[in-house]
Order: C-alpha cells, then structure tokens, then sequence
C-alpha cells in the first residue's frame, strides 16, 4: 500500500487530468467540423482516467458510488 500522500498526491493528479480531458472534450466537440477521432480518443482517456481514479481512491479505503 502506498503512503497516504502519495496517493493524494496521485489523486490530484488523477482528478486535474480528467479537468483537462474535459477541457479538450469540449473544444473539439464545440468545433464546426469536430474531430471524431480525437474525440472518441479523449473519451476513452477519460474512461481510463476514471478507473484510475476509483482504483485510488480504493486504495484509500474511500467507498463511492457512480451514477449511471
């Protein structure tokens, strides 16, 4: 098990990529002719990026659960 800041530490990191992915969602989607390569990519990194979120926040024994 990991130190518990570095986890946060990770977390954050984790939490301020998905930000940027979103970002980048929107830019692409919002364009006159959207990149649907890119954006079905930026979404598959978001779906990574989120399980990789859960899986550290297991590992701080945070119980969440997802709304679907």
């Amino acid at each position: 098990m990991k130190p518990y800041e570095s986890l946060q530490d990770e977390i954050q990191y984790t939490l301020e990529s998905i930000g940027r992915v979103n970002a980048s969602l929107v830019r692409h989607e919002a364009q006159a002719i959207p990149d649907l390569l890119a954006i079905e990519q930026y979404k598959e990194l978001k779906i990574n990026l989120t399980k990789q979120l859960l899986e550290l926040l297991a590992e701080m024994d945070v119980n969440v659960a997802i709304a679907a």
